[in-house]
């Protein structure tokens, strides 16, 4: 989903709506926690995943180990 898209989607409600996420883990139980924070990061899990294709991640770092890569809007839901 691109931030246009998420616009859009949000643009069908109150904007004084709360807004919380919601992530199912392997067993199906479902998660809803409110949203920590909202940050232009990489895609990239900790594992080196995209979580936008699932495509491992490239050589996207500096000399200094600073990611130089494309970047997306991650919102961060804490620990789930």
């Amino acid at each position: 989903m691109t931030v246009k898209e998420l616009i859009e989607q949000l643009s069908k409600f109150n904007p004084k709506t709360e807004v919380i996420g919601s992530c199912t883990d392997p067993t199906d139980y479902t998660y809803t926690v409110p949203i920590k924070s909202v940050e232009l990061d990489s895609p990239y899990d900790s594992n080196g995943y995209s979580g936008v294709d699932g495509s491992e991640s490239e050589d996207y770092y500096d000399d200094d180990c600073n990611y130089i890569g494309p970047k997306v809007v991650v919102i961060d839901l804490g620990i789930v």
